[in-house]
């Protein structure tokens, strides 16, 4: 001890004790170490598929989220459908599922070549009811973050389209790892489907016009007739209402509305 003593007092060394570490250190140490982690929400896939037989109508829902994380629903509807009615019916089910589990980006597939054009903007939905429960579908897509449909073939959609005929053939109560619940009414957002959309207003026409935008025909005759005639109705929510004298209010419909609300009735 006494040599090395003498041979490193040469180069005056002293000793100091460690003093405490700055805060600023000890931030900038765990940003550089802590790991990014990304909050960007994770995509699930939903499998849909409908059917529809003599024995009734049903829909498959298979709904595969993050971790591993898969649900599958077997619906049945307690209404008479037709087969592309319930592909949208299986949509619309699967759209609340995913929404129920706060799904925010959502990749669907789907056997149904019709109604994944519609939604696509490929194919024009013609038929009165499909073109309710195309805007009713838009509308809820409308909801998530990101959404994509894409058709598939159906042997890639094997398992929703059995649940979709489990439903539609057997009974509540077996296999109760799946999700069976039963569709009492069609899946159908009036608020969604109202006289604003692009179709024939009928006599509604002038007086929408006249309501929401002040339009009057030149004729000076015909837009006095239109302003008084215009004064028993009037707008609310996008919808036309008729005042009635004792009565309530008497919703106008157009010509597909009333055409549905008189296939319900009978």
């Amino acid at each position: 001890m006494i040599a090395w003593s003498v041979e490193l007092s040469e180069f005056g060394i002293q000793y100091e004790s460690r003093g405490p570490l700055k805060a600023q250190c000890l931030a900038d140490f765990v940003a550089e170490l802590t790991p990014t982690i990304s909050e960007e929400p994770q995509v699930w896939t939903l499998h849909v598929d409908g059917s529809s037989n003599s024995k009734g109508g049903g829909a498959g829902i298979i709904l595969e989220g993050p971790n591993q994380v898969t649900l599958e629903q077997s619906l049945k509807f307690g209404f008479k459908v037709t087969k592309n009615q319930a592909e949208y019916e299986a949509l619309l089910a699967g759209l609340r599922l995913a929404r129920d589990l706060r799904a925010r980006r959502v990749s669907c597939n789907s056997d149904s070549k019709l109604m994944v054009e519609q939604l696509s903007g490929t194919y024009q939905a013609k038929d009165t009811l499909l073109q309710r429960y195309f805007h009713t579908a838009s509308h809820q897509i409308s909801s998530f973050d990101e959404f994509t449909i894409k058709h598939v073939p159906r042997e890639q959609n094997a398992r929703a389209d059995l649940l979709s005929k489990f439903a539609s053939t057997k009974r509540p109560g077996q296999h109760r790892t799946i999700i069976q619940e039963t569709l009492h009414s069609p899946s159908l957002d009036d608020k969604v489907v109202n006289v604003s959309d692009n179709e024939d207003l009928g006599w509604m026409a002038g007086i929408w016009g006249y309501l929401k935008e002040g339009i009057l025909p030149e004729d000076k005759d015909e837009a006095r007739k239109r302003r008084m005639r215009s004064a028993k109705f009037f707008i609310i929510g996008d919808e036309l209402f008729k005042r009635g004298v004792s009565s309530p209010l008497l919703k106008c419909l157009t010509v597909s509305q009333a055409t549905y609300v008189i296939k319900e009735i009978h």
